[in-house]
């Protein structure tokens, strides 16, 4: 089935300027409009007929409950559950979720029966809060899991591989002459922190080379905040790291600020890199390398699974689904300089 985005990529634009068209907003211009219908004819992409196909596959209402809607991550993720729900006909009904406070229980349960949501995504880390997930199957509500830490029997998946990313920011790296390179970590309940972190030491491991010291490696929790606390530590050691990769953009963008404010250059005395490819990393200068994370198609896929698990005569939830990531090279790494003897990052004698 063709769907909004092999539509934005025949007429090479993004699934939002598509979006745009479909709903006759002034900002897109003739020339582009005209791309973008002769692209949804040429493909035979009726938006209407896509969306009644979705919508006799079960509920119109698809429940999300996220922890930090503020954060890069959970930015792009919310939009591109928008995205996908205009692809397929259905609504975005969202709740905020704090964790196990006081009376969580009772207000998610409230969330589901008032609202009468049968689907419901779950991203990190709710997809992995055990009496969630209970509450869930209690309800009888199907569930897409979004990058858990292992699987679940009860709900099936849909992850990147972050190891293998994070290796491949070091590999980037080690290309371009670092071999002393930070990480800050992220938030230690979320998953992704220990897959990103593990494919940070993989990577010395398979160029066998020795692990980083320990002094290299510094806890965050994916806030600017932490991510300027962590930059910190990182630039005052005795002969600071000449790379730092950060678990997520926001992170990397406080890192670059810290630098900037102690005068280095990046990326000619410090290269930066940041994991998600949130909206951050394309505005800030100068710009950020990063993982792209596939949002819109894994928030495509995750509506799919539901059509896919309510037309399933058998009842057996669809397997899981492991997206493709991208290295998104930008203008924030760079060649390692080679400082001179007993000098530090910052110019001073070390």
């Amino acid at each position: 089935m063709t769907t909004i985005h092999d539509v934005a990529k025949r007429a090479g634009v993004s699934a939002k300027t598509v979006s745009r068209v479909m709903n006759d907003h002034a900002s897109v211009t003739t020339k582009t409009r005209d791309k973008v219908r002769e692209a949804m004819a040429a493909l035979g992409y009726q938006p209407s007929a896509v969306a009644r196909h979705f919508r006799a596959q079960g509920a119109s209402a698809v429940g999300v409950l996220m922890g930090d809607p503020s954060g890069g991550y959970h930015t792009r993720t919310h939009h591109a559950l928008l995205l996908a729900c205009l692809e397929t006909g259905r609504h975005l009904t969202v709740e905020l979720f704090d964790g196990p406070v006081v009376g969580w229980h009772e207000r998610i349960r409230a969330f589901i029966e008032d609202g009468g949501i049968r689907e419901v995504i779950l991203l990190p880390p709710e997809c992995d809060f055990g009496p969630l997930k209970a509450l869930m199957r209690e309800l009888d509500v199907r569930c897409v899991l979004i990058s858990p830490t292992t699987p679940d029997p009860n709900f099936p998946a849909i992850a990147m591989d972050d190891r293998a990313a994070a290796r491949e920011v070091v590999e980037h790296l080690f290309s371009l002459g670092h071999t002393r390179i930070g990480h800050i970590a992220g938030h230690p309940d979320h998953a992704a922190s220990t897959h990103r972190r593990n494919g940070f030491f993989e990577a010395y491991a398979a160029a066998g080379l020795p692990r980083p010291a320990p002094e290299l490696i510094v806890g965050g929790e994916f806030t600017f905040k932490t991510g300027l606390d962590a930059a910190k530590l990182l630039l005052d050691i005795d002969e600071p790291p000449t790379a730092i990769f950060a678990a997520n953009d926001d992170m990397a963008a406080a890192t670059c600020m810290e630098a900037q404010r102690r005068g280095l250059r990046i990326p000619d005395d410090l290269s930066v890199v940041g994991f998600d490819d949130a909206p951050i990393a394309g505005v800030i200068w100068p710009t950020l390398t990063t993982i792209r994370q596939p949002f819109e198609p894994m928030a495509l896929r995750a509506l799919q699974t539901f059509a896919a698990w309510n037309s399933s005569d058998s009842g057996v939830r669809p397997s899981p689904f492991l997206a493709q990531h991208t290295l998104v090279v930008r203008e924030s790494t760079g060649p390692a300089r080679k400082r001179p003897p007993g000098q530090s990052a910052t110019g001073k004698p070390g």
